[in-house]
């Protein structure tokens, strides 16, 4: 799908009849960015993971609901898409408030439920985003099944080899539990030789929000088993909060010579405007041996709104 028709597509559906039930939401992120890395020192004004999405559900007899979820990327310094068509979310769903079945295009739960949910300073977007995440799941075609009981949720999705990508078909699965202050969550994810398997928690006590991952992966950035770790903190101040983020990932056990562990910290600031508007400024660096992850380290200041 051209970028045309995917903004097409996207008037088309906006403009749909009150009763379709259509929701629109999305966000803009920009930031001001000092970086420097590889390609020495850059000032750049940088887009971080800007989106917009639609939602439009139908409620059939029996206590049903069917519907589809749209969701594009779209580069915000630049105006204009990221990618041609509904790269992020293509989703066709049915279901009930307990149970819902998924078939289309739509991201990776071990993202959602481990590495975006510890970085949450700034949504786990642009040059402080989660560098050493091993992600398995791709945004491909797939089908999945959600259940949710209480406090409890569990989402199991399959998926089918890219022919262009040279992917393997594969499963992943996400379990989670949300209470009192208490968030917890357990990934699974396995692609032919590529595998994953991560644990997270998220507490929030008084004005504190504090939050962990651990994840072993299996050939994903390097040959052979390796162990990343990640924690969160974050103190929210009447309309502002501090937040401190920082991660290490091992050496491969069949590391190549010259390749080793990583590391990477960030220290965040926001000040929210109101609940869609904040303005923030960070400071990140990874450090890392060999040429799996990088070495750079960059200072932003920028501005999101979500709509």
């Amino acid at each position: 799908m051209t970028d045309r028709r995917a903004w097409a597509l996207a008037a088309l559906l906006v403009g749909a009849p009150a009763h379709a039930g259509v929701d629109v939401y999305g966000r803009i992120n920009l930031s001001l960015e000092q970086r420097s890395g590889a390609a020495g020192r850059q000032a750049v004004l940088a887009d971080n993971a800007s989106r917009f999405g639609l939602v439009e559900t139908e409620t059939i007899d029996g206590g049903l609901v069917a519907g589809i979820h749209l969701e594009q990327d779209f580069d915000a310094s630049q105006g204009s898409a990221a990618s041609p068509g509904f790269d992020r979310q293509a989703e066709l769903f049915i279901g009930t408030a307990d149970a819902r079945l998924s078939l289309g295009r739509f991201g990776s739960t071990a993202y959602l439920g481990i590495a975006d949910a510890v970085s949450m300073h700034n949504h786990d977007t642009g040059i402080s985003g989660d560098a050493l995440f091993a992600y398995v799941e791709p945004a491909a075609p797939k089908l999945g099944g959600t259940w949710s009981q209480g406090a409890w949720t569990a989402q199991l999705v399959a998926w089918m080899p890219d022919p262009v990508a040279g992917g393997k078909r594969g499963t992943g699965a996400l379990f989670t539990y949300d209470g009192r202050g208490l968030s917890l969550a357990a990934s699974l994810g396995d692609a032919g030789e590529r595998a994953q398997r991560s644990v997270r928690a998220l507490w929030t006590v008084s004005q504190v929000d504090l939050g962990a991952y651990v994840q072993r992966d299996r050939n994903v950035y390097g040959h052979g088993e390796r162990t990343a770790l990640r924690a969160a903190i974050g103190w929210r101040i009447a309309h502002a909060d501090l937040h401190l983020n920082v991660g290490a990932a091992g050496a491969y056990s069949g590391q190549v010579a010259g390749e080793g562990g990583a590391r990477q910290a960030t220290v965040a600031y926001n000040y929210h405007l109101s609940g869609r508007t904040k303005v923030y400024g960070l400071v990140s660096q990874l450090r890392a041996r060999g040429t799996l992850y990088g070495n750079w380290h960059a200072a932003a200041i920028g501005v999101r709104h979500n709509f």
